[in-house]
């Protein structure tokens, strides 16, 4: 699909989605500027693994989206078609310990360049990286856009925050601004931290004789989890479209990080077997009876929804929006990722 806007702004473009994003655009022909945090040189790690890091479409620029003046500056500078906003604090972890900091960089943010988009580049589309943490525990599963938001973390909350801003710059001044609502979306790009990425590069260590263990917290916390090159195309068709809406993305599909763990180490040939309960149970790979898998505490979170998992059918009608790996494939493909990387 040719995308009809000719240049787009992408904040945090050196993360997964970011990076991700970029490719896909740089594809389809759209000239792209992405942003680093000022005082830093920009991570191309992610850029430089996609191929991109020296295309001739692509610019960097400083940007620390807080700073609402500089926000207005780069967008009157830059006059995007689109302006993706991808960057903030991005684990639900971590606002526990900071839950200002996680408001002031979701949240307040978004106003920011919602503001500077409705002063200097008024025609541009604004898609925001919404999360399926603003619904919490939802009552109902599958959840879509009409689900009520009841956040249990700050992270969610702030994300509500960003989401809901979203909305009212919609209604309140006619932007054509959109909200991504992102359930759990992997890759071998995927930062180190979050748990799929540490299983499928621990399964890689444990393979190469480098590691004997993961500790993990709560296995029985059961998520949506799909492959990000899918959701960030998805993104850059909402920027095509006339309007803003919000879209669930999403697989449908439910596993546990138990679920995740058994299934990366079957990509590496070693089968689990798991035994006890609570903080007792572990992962023994059949054969030799090695503990592969044990439950930490220090993992868990203060509060953590035990289901999540969306419906996307306003994407998949509207955007053409169809995840392409399943559990199996997503875990295989960075489970070899991180294997190569190690080699």
């Amino acid at each position: 699909m040719t995308l009809p806007y000719a240049s787009a702004l992408v904040t945090g473009i050196s993360g997964q989605d970011g990076a991700l994003l970029a490719a896909h655009l740089l594809g389809q022909g759209v000239a792209v500027t992405g942003t680093h945090r000022p005082g830093r040189a920009p991570d191309l790690w992610r850029l430089h693994g996609l191929g991109i890091d020296a295309h001739p479409r692509l610019a960097m620029a400083p940007l620390d989206p807080a700073d609402a003046p500089a926000c207005a500056a780069l967008v009157e500078a830059l006059q995007p078609d689109a302006l993706f906003h991808l960057a903030g604090q991005s684990r639900v972890a971590d606002s526990f310990r900071d839950p200002q900091g996680s408001v002031a960089a979701n949240g307040l943010s978004t106003v920011n360049l919602l503001e500077a988009v409705r002063a200097h580049a008024p025609a541009a589309h604004v898609v925001l990286a919404s999360s399926a943490e603003i619904f919490g525990s939802p009552a109902r599963s599958p959840v879509d856009e009409t689900t009520p938001s009841a956040p249990l973390s700050p992270y969610g909350y702030s994300k509500l925050v960003a989401h809901a801003a979203v909305g009212t710059w919609r209604a309140s001044y006619g932007l054509a601004a959109s909200s991504a609502i992102l359930f759990n979306h992997e890759s071998e790009w995927r930062d180190a931290a979050f748990v799929t990425r540490k299983i499928s590069l621990g399964v890689a260590r444990i393979a190469r004789g480098e590691a004997q263990e993961i500790a993990l917290g709560n296995l029985d916390a059961q998520r949506d989890f799909g492959y990000a090159p899918d959701y960030v195309a998805a993104m850059a068709a909402m920027a095509g479209r006339d309007g803003g809406a919000d879209y669930v993305l999403a697989t449908g599909h439910a596993a546990s990080v138990r679920d995740f763990a058994t299934t990366a180490f079957a990509a590496a040939g070693m089968a689990l077997e798991w035994r006890g309960e609570g903080l007792h149970e572990v992962a023994v790979e059949r054969g030799n009876g090695r503990v592969r898998v044990r439950v930490d505490p220090a993992f868990f979170r203060p509060v953590d929804a035990p289901l999540l998992v969306g419906e996307a059918a306003k994407a998949r009608r509207e955007l053409g929006f169809a995840p392409s790996l399943d559990l199996a494939g997503l875990a295989r493909r960075m489970v070899q990722a991180d294997l190569a990387r190690l080699e």
